[in-house]
């Protein structure tokens, strides 16, 4: 009897304890968040080539108007958490794209690097999807990557510096 006790004193303080903020069965609106650029940091970024700067009417760095970035096509080296929002034309919510960087230049040891973002949503000059590419896999400094989607040259070369 003295562990029912024990169990029934312990679910209450459990029950006592929970975040009513949490626990509320109504869910929250879903809000589609908009993209701002990532701010670059306070020192000055050198870099070793030359980025895509090209930009459509709406700001968006493009070369052809099917894909482009919101925001820089640049970064530092080392940026291991940063990232950039991708965006193509007709994209979808839950898309995916495999990702191709070919290195045009710099001192990375590898000569390519491949991986998948997938689309979520993201209110951007070109719509309400974007893909959130990660710097990490080609962040070596004093580098630059011509960018491949889906095995389509996008035109697109971001850059890391140093």
């Amino acid at each position: 009897m003295e562990s029912v006790r024990f169990l029934i004193v312990f679910a209450l303080l459990l029950v006592a304890c929970v975040d009513p903020a949490i626990s509320r069965a109504t869910p929250a609106p879903a809000t589609t968040p908009a993209i701002t650029p990532t701010p670059t940091p306070t020192r000055e970024i050198a870099l070793s080539c030359e980025p895509t700067r090209t930009k459509d009417a709406l700001g968006v760095v493009t070369t052809d108007g099917r894909f482009g970035i919101v925001g820089d096509a640049f970064t530092f080296g080392e940026d291991m958490n940063g990232a950039f929002w991708l965006v193509r034309k007709g994209a979808v919510v839950e898309d995916s794209v495999a990702l191709h960087f070919v290195q045009t230049s710099g001192k990375a040891p590898t000569t390519w690097v491949e991986y998948n973002a997938a689309a979520s949503p993201r209110t951007t000059p070109w719509g309400d999807v974007a893909f959130k590419v990660g710097w990490k896999p080609i962040s070596f400094s004093d580098s630059c990557w011509r960018v491949v989607v889906d095995g389509i040259e996008t035109g697109l070369v971001v850059a890391v510096g140093h």
